[in-house]
């Protein structure tokens, strides 16, 4: 029993380690310690004990640190210069329990939420942050939310968009949630709150505080951001309710949509995002509407094709109304912000070509991904395949695309299958995109004709693709398929060799030769090359060589 009793006592103990960074302090003589309410869980006589938890020096650093084993649950602290109340330090506002709430009867300690093994971050004395950082304390009101998760999180671009991960806490009981995030002082922080742990989740960010459908803060300091309301722009107001029709025109999406065997449904977060308020076309011109209850002063959604099942969502950011009263919006072309449908045009070969010479270091294959395939995105990816006259370049035609308008993108496989996807968050050339709704961008495609179309793009980049004249008749390699060694027989006069793998990368070089010159491939690996031939006067020819 006694066994049973110790293991008890050792299950869910956590490894915490508390730091502090006394940079420009003159340490005391008495040492540095930590006082809190965690002390007597950690082996003390007893709380907020000035003296009973001493810190020690990480080598010759300014880091002092102290690791203690304590239970989950929510704990508060104070760093001390010393061993007695007097020599604590002041905490500021953005690293306090009760940020934006004043002192809370005096409450001006720190705070940590132990679920797990941990290593603080070392915060300077009497600072809210890291050296380098600044301090963002999140103070989030969910009073007026009627289903509180479990799990109550932010995501953003300084941890990876990742829902769920990084969560906030009712630290005070009042249905205000807080986490305080460490951002370089100087950088930009987009970001939203998450009512879950995954996307569909998330809050719809009202377009009058939003960048990209996220919340966007400028750090330049320590910041307390809140008391701000979930899904709305500042503190918790209850705001009006209205009848509010709203109608899509779906007349310019017939590649996709069977009017006999489809629905349209919208989808946001009066929803949750998960859909199921479908649209209806009671006079059969393919204008779908629907009224609903909605909260003013604004609405977002996005209206989704449902088709065996399956949902297809229209491109582009979320639609905001933003209305006072009753209101009928007028029709919208699906996947158009607003404004009519145009006609659709005939079906045509479109050629996709991606230039992935300034692409990823390192990868396998290259897909094309978006809203026309089937199943739409990466679950209906098309791989490109290698281009015979372009080094760097891959290529697929995808014949009689129907869609007048297409949004796409690029994405790439590493050798353990990761896939990673094009990315334009800091693109400066946004001709030839438009917004994903995710914060990011895809690309886009209008065809006005039944005429063939050569789409070329480098990864990443909106500029057009130069394309190589291929003048394969006039060079000869020979044997090809070759093993070890083969000849490149040149037209007459001299020019520069250059042989490139099926990414871009150059493997070998012969500048300045003529007639035949043989190339010795003994040190490289089976599988297609690119053979690429010039001269200063312009002449380019490229051969696929295959070494077995």
């Amino acid at each position: 029993m006694l066994a049973m009793m110790m293991a008890g006592a050792a299950w869910g103990q956590r490894s915490v380690t508390f730091q502090v960074d006394m940079s420009g302090q003159t340490v005391s003589a008495n040492g540095v310690h930590i006082a809190g309410d965690f002390q007597m869980a950690a082996g003390a006589a007893g709380n907020w004990d000035p003296a009973a938890t001493a810190l020690s020096q990480v080598g010759t650093s300014n880091i002092y640190a102290v690791t203690v084993n304590i239970p989950d649950g929510l704990y508060q602290y104070k760093f001390i210069n010393g061993n007695a109340w007097g020599d604590d330090e002041g905490v500021p506002a953005p690293a306090q329990v009760s940020a934006g709430l004043g002192f809370d009867g005096g409450n001006s300690n720190r705070w940590v939420q132990v679920t797990a093994d941990d290593t603080l971050a070392a915060v300077m004395f009497a600072g809210a942050a890291p050296m380098g950082h600044s301090a963002v304390s999140m103070v989030l009101d969910m009073s007026l939310e009627a289903s509180i998760d479990t799990v109550v999180s932010v995501a953003g671009d300084f941890q990876g968009w990742s829902p769920g991960t990084t969560e906030l806490y009712d630290v005070l009981g009042d249905s205000i949630y807080r986490h305080i995030a460490y951002i370089p002082t100087t950088d930009t922080m987009n970001f939203k709150f998450v009512n879950g742990s995954a996307w569909g989740s998330d809050e719809g960010v009202p377009s009058s505080c939003a960048v990209n459908n996220n919340r966007q803060l400028i750090i330049a300091a320590d910041t307390v951001f809140g008391p701000i309301c979930y899904a709305q722009c500042g503190p918790c107001f209850i705001p009006d309710t209205f009848d509010l029709t709203i109608q899509v025109d779906m007349s310019g999406a017939l590649c996709d949509f069977d009017p006999a065997t489809d629905s349209v449904d919208i989808a946001g977060p009066f929803n949750g995002w998960s859909g199921g308020d479908f649209l209806s076309d009671g006079d059969g011109d393919l204008v779908y509407d629907i009224t609903l209850p909605a909260v003013a002063p604004e609405f977002q959604y996005k209206a989704r094709i449902i088709k065996g099942g399956n949902a297809n969502w229209e491109p582009g950011n979320n639609n905001v109304i933003t209305f006072s009263g009753d209101t009928t919006i007028a029709p919208r072309c699906f996947g158009l912000p607003s404004g009519s449908c145009s006609p659709l045009p005939p079906p045509a070969d479109v050629t996709f070509q991606v230039d992935m010479t300034n692409g990823p270091s390192s990868f396998v294959k290259v897909f094309l991904i978006g809203n026309f395939t089937d199943p739409q995105w990466q679950g209906g990816a098309i791989e490109l395949t290698a281009s015979t006259t372009q080094p760097g370049v891959f290529e697929t035609t995808v014949t009689q695309l129907c869609p007048g308008r297409i949004a796409f993108k690029y994405m790439v496989e590493d050798g353990s299958g990761n896939q990673t996807e094009e990315s334009f968050v800091a693109a400066t050339d946004t001709s030839c995109l438009e917004p994903s709704g995710t914060g990011d961008f895809n690309r886009f495609l209008v065809r006005t004709s039944g005429n063939a179309v050569v789409n070329s793009a480098p990864w990443e980049d909106c500029a057009t693709v130069s394309v190589i004249e291929n003048e394969v008749a006039q060079l000869n390699v020979y044997p090809n398929p070759f093993s070890g060694t083969t000849t490149i027989e040149l037209p007459q006069g001299t020019y520069d060799v250059k042989v490139y793998n099926l990414t871009g990368a150059q493997v070998s070089a012969m500048n300045q030769v003529e007639g035949k010159v043989e190339w010795n491939a003994n040190n490289l690996e089976a599988g297609v090359y690119i053979v690429n031939v010039s001269n200063e006067d312009g002449f380019v020819a490229t051969q696929k060589v295959v070494l077995k």
